[in-house]
């Protein structure tokens, strides 16, 4: 039997999503392995559906080194008590530390080491000098890690643009279970916009209430689901026409989809997100910026509407026309897109091929 340790420094969000997809093994597969996982504390809530006696929790208060340094200390304790034969490292937070906590234990354990960025540091808006700080770092780590999960076309190729080796890196898109056919209501008015995520700069929050707020229309609603995470603070001010949403579970972000007329996505970088990929898989048609990978899922005019990230008023643009007849047609072509090519049974065998693949 093989042990998979799951490892994530945060996991509200699409990592969440991720996991739990990928904790059930490819079909007949389940007797091979057993699987273990190290999470904050207080997000226990989202590995919904997984065991509690395989979760492995930390103290994280904020991300700050006092945190951080909590992480370190567990995953080394973990690694050492569990003996898995794969450590499984989601974001870039738990990539670093995770990989320089397997480095220092090398002369005890030897895990195999995958690595998910869900986005590299260096996609993010940033400063050239912290693009190459954050790329210096990653190539020094690739030295010891066995795969690197891409999980867009985009940011596999802008990772080898930065002189990470493509030896070490493989393509696997994230994939949704597939979802109710169930038709979306085709009552005339009001139009229920969605967003779902982290109240984060990364995801555009800002760039979606500007955006609304410059729609002079009253047919719209928009109902925001999540809250900050590596934020202190954010401001949700009252609106007409908005509603704020604090994590809910997934049958009710389901249940949201399900009631909802088109999803909206402003990010400013992605990896690749999961929310649009579940949106679409309910038959939501995805208003999405043109940041890196979002391109690669929703196609302008054909299962959504695209433009320019961080600009609210092309978003605005877009939110003056929109009618619900023509975001139904788009939320039938988003939803088949989906299945064919996004699949969670093809994510699952992908990942869990990785797990055995030959080491450097």
């Amino acid at each position: 039997m093989k042990k998979i340790l799951h490892v994530a420094e945060t996991i509200k969000g699409g990592v969440a999503t991720v996991i739990r997809t990928i904790s059930v093994p490819p079909e007949g597969e389940a007797a091979n392995y057993e699987l273990v996982y190290l999470i904050p504390l207080d997000q226990k809530k989202e590995l919904v559906g997984i065991d509690e006696q395989q979760i492995r929790t930390f103290d994280r208060t904020k991300r700050d080194m006092r945190s951080l340094l909590r992480f370190a200390w567990q995953l080394a304790r973990v690694i050492f008590k569990e003996k898995p034969d794969v450590v499984h490292l989601h974001s870039t937070f738990s990539g670093v530390i995770g990989r320089c906590v397997c480095l220092l234990l090398r002369p005890w354990r030897s895990p195999r080491i995958i690595y998910c960025p869900h986005a590299f540091s260096f996609l993010m808006e940033s400063s050239p000098a912290k693009q190459k700080i954050y790329s210096l770092i990653e190539r020094l780590l690739q030295k010891v890690t066995d795969t690197i999960i891409c999980v867009s076309q985009y940011e596999l190729d802008k990772a080898a643009r930065f002189g990470i080796d493509r030896s070490r890196m493989t393509l696997i898109y994230n994939g949704i279970h597939h979802k109710s056919d169930e038709p979306k209501s085709q009552s005339q008015a009001p139009i229920h916009l969605l967003f779902v995520g982290r109240l984060d700069y990364q995801k555009g929050f800002d760039v979606l209430l500007k955006g609304f707020a410059g729609v002079q229309r009253t047919d719209l609603k928009l109902t925001v689901v999540g809250s900050a995470v590596n934020e202190d603070t954010v401001d949700c001010p009252v609106m007409q026409g908005v509603e704020y949403i604090p994590w809910v579970t997934p049958a009710e972000v389901n249940a949201l989809y399900q009631s909802a007329d088109a999803l909206i996505v402003p990010s400013r970088w992605e990896g690749f997100a999961m929310v649009p990929l579940e949106g679409m898989a309910m038959g939501l048609p995805v208003i999405a910026s043109d940041c890196t990978s979002l391109p690669e899922l929703v196609t302008h005019g054909v299962t959504g509407y695209v433009f320019p990230a961080g600009d609210h008023q092309a978003l605005t643009q877009l939110l003056v026309k929109i009618q619900k007849p023509g975001l139904l047609a788009l939320g039938v072509q988003g939803r088949e897109m989906v299945r064919e090519r996004f699949s969670a049974t093809l994510m699952i065998k992908q990942t869990y091929a990785a797990y055995s693949a030959p080491s450097f």
